[in-house]
């Protein structure tokens, strides 16, 4: 074999394995692409039956009791309460509640949107479309308006208020300054309850009403009587 073939040998050799480099160059590539794509795969399947968990557990509860009213007048009133297994089951508690929203028969629509029991605990999370519903299906009383339609209703601001500033309680003052502006909004409720409603605190009466932030009050009985309610009037905008 001459000098030259075995230089063209030599070349075609260094050219096969460079070849073989690059596939398997572009084999491991490809292999790392597919290991990444099953992990993000894994990982999404995993994200879904989370998601598919809570949402068959009932999803996520709140800490403590509380009442949202929502811009459109909606109602959501979250319950925590404690839960006594000797007393009654899980099931029994569970079937209790969907009874009570089933039996409703009223104009308003009430949906169960989640019922629970965790340890010691049972969360129960009920929507009402309006918050005449809530009064007619609760029995507790409260009203929900501007301060001109309150005072039709029969309300009376004769009351004293505390003024609220960028969340926080402020200053006692007169019923006539709370009054000035009667399209202000208004939610008058008589019930132990956090609140949380749709727009910033402008006033509260000063039974009993402890301002957590903008948008957030609580209502605690005064007195001995951890049953008895004030009843207490949230002015915001």
């Amino acid at each position: 074999m001459t000098e030259s073939s075995e230089q063209a040998r030599g070349t075609r050799e260094q050219a096969l394995k460079k070849r073989q480099q690059r596939r398997q160059q572009a084999m491991r590539r490809r292999r790392r692409i597919l290991i990444t794509s099953l992990v993000l795969i894994a990982v999404a399947i995993v994200l879904v039956v989370v998601m598919l968990l809570r949402t068959v557990l009932g999803g996520s509860f709140a800490e403590e009791t509380a009442l949202t009213l929502a811009a459109d007048g909606s109602v959501t009133f979250e319950e925590v309460v404690d839960f006594d297994k000797d007393t009654y089951s899980k099931s029994e508690m569970k079937e209790f509640v969907k009874n009570m929203v089933d039996s409703y028969d009223g104009a308003g629509e009430v949906t169960l949107d989640a019922v629970a029991v965790r340890k010691d605990k049972a969360y129960v999370t009920v929507t009402y479309d309006s918050l005449d519903t809530y009064v007619e299906f609760t029995g507790y009383p409260a009203y929900s308006g501007t301060i001109a339609s309150a005072k039709d209703a029969g309300h009376s601001f004769d009351l004293t208020f505390n003024a609220v500033d960028g969340g926080s309680l402020g200053d006692i003052v007169s019923a006539s300054e709370v009054t000035s502006d009667d399209s202000r909004k208004v939610l008058i409720l008589q019930e132990n309850v956090v609140v949380h409603v749709p727009g910033k605190l402008d006033y509260v009466t000063t039974n009993g009403i402890a301002v957590r932030d903008s948008s957030t009050v609580e209502i605690s009985p005064v007195g001995d009587n951890a049953d008895a309610a004030v009843e207490a009037y949230i002015i915001y905008e």
